[in-house]
């Protein structure tokens, strides 16, 4: 059997997945290869804990290395540039050659894509913007909290509307809710609207049980950081005296430059096996996470097409498969295992309770997603499942 070379671009839930499920299903003389610019992998659920102060980065990080199985390399480098033609690879100093290549660089985030927005605002969406979000929290004496998701997709849908519930918990344990008021301002109809109505719904419900208000159709043309305040499309403005944003989200720019996106601006897939769809010269080419456009089946409303939330959970589950595609081929099999459309995700209400949304995207006539109700032990659940990615990905 003639060796193969398998590149895998991103070290996150996906990459590593797919890295150790195929290291599992070929022979030791297939080279699997992983390359990512960090050497360290964070588990993004844990953020809002940093930006509360409830753990630090050491405690949701591990290192990719210790994530890969024996005999999967890792390259820690920055990735240059992609020839699908000559199916080679461009690293600071060196050029890799793939027979299968698969792309897991997840999303870019960029405050920068709306006017003002990296001057005026905080994030949670990266470990870094949660330890600096957490000094202004620290300083923070009450006023208006302003939440505010300017583009969508976003990866983790719930996590805007999470963090706005763990804020209130935390300002409430610090005397400091009845000097503040929490606001969220969206570009979104609904909160996770690809889970349904009754979920959004339920979401707004929690969100108006705590008073935070919930602002949707909100499209940001600009925010104007001296004077403190956000201007809408629709004419509208808010003010805050805290900002937390979303970052805009966007495919990383060597698969941009590489022609591998299409009008959604990310890479579209085949929804069941993840191969790459409309380029041909690239030969065995996938891509996995928050990078991918996967259509839906279904649709809440006939006119507006579905996609695949982006999430950790999915970007996993996506791997496996791509590595059983992947080996499938190698070895002469039968295809490996389709992906399923299914996953999960855990919302946190404050408290130390938590929902967890159990999602079938793939049904119809539109995605289904089921809970029971909040309570400690899916806050448990939680902790749990975080702390096992920190072990393996396996």
């Amino acid at each position: 059997m003639t060796s193969t070379h398998t590149l895998i671009l991103g070290g996150g839930f996906g990459g590593i997945a797919a890295a150790n499920a195929l290291r599992s299903l070929l022979p030791i003389e297939h080279d699997i290869v992983v390359i990512d610019e960090t050497a360290d992998f964070h588990i993004g659920a844990g953020n809002t804990w940093v930006m509360l102060g409830r753990r630090t980065p050491e405690q949701i990080s591990q290192s990719r290395r210790a994530l890969l199985d024996p005999g999967v390399k890792f390259i820690q480098a920055q990735i240059l540039g992609l020839d699908l033609a000559a199916r080679s690879l461009a690293l600071p100093g060196q050029t890799l050659t793939w027979d299968y290549l698969v792309i897991a660089l997840g999303a870019a985030l960029d405050m920068a894509k709306t006017p003002g927005l990296a001057e005026a605002a905080h994030t949670f969406y990266t470990l870094d913007g949660a330890q600096r979000l957490k000094g202004a929290l620290d300083q923070f004496s009450g006023g208006e909290l302003v939440i505010l998701i300017p583009k969508a997709p976003f990866k983790c849908p719930p996590a805007p509307y999470e963090a706005a519930m763990l804020l209130h918990d935390s300002l409430r344990s610090r005397g400091l809710l009845e000097k503040t008021r929490i606001a969220i301002y969206t570009v979104e109809g609904a909160p996770m609207a690809t889970a349904g109505p009754e979920m959004g719904q339920y979401i707004k419900a929690e969100l108006a049980g705590r008073g935070i208000a919930f602002h949707p159709q909100k499209a940001t043309r600009q925010v104007e950081p001296a004077a403190k305040r956000i201007l809408f499309e629709d004419g509208s403005q808010a003010a805050y005296d805290l900002l937390i944003a979303v970052p805009p989200h966007e495919a990383p720019r060597v698969v941009q430059a590489a022609g591998l996106t299409n009008q959604s601006g990310w890479i579209p897939v085949d929804p069941q096996t993840l191969q790459v769809q409309g380029a041909p010269e690239a030969g065995e080419i996938y891509a996995i996470g928050d990078v991918t456009a996967v259509d839906l089946p279904g649709r809440f409303k006939p006119e507006i097409a579905l996609s695949l939330p982006k999430a950790g959970v999915f970007a996993e589950a996506h791997g496996r498969v791509v590595a059983g595609q992947i080996a499938a081929g190698i070895l002469g099999e039968a295809s490996g295992e389709p992906f399923d459309g299914k996953g999960f995700c855990y919302i946190e209400l404050g408290g130390d309770i938590a929902v967890r949304g159990e999602g079938a995207f793939f049904e119809l006539p539109h995605p289904l997603m089921v809970k029971r109700p909040a309570d400690a032990a899916q806050f448990r659940d939680k902790l749990e499942w975080v702390a096992a990615q920190l072990k393996t990905l396996r």
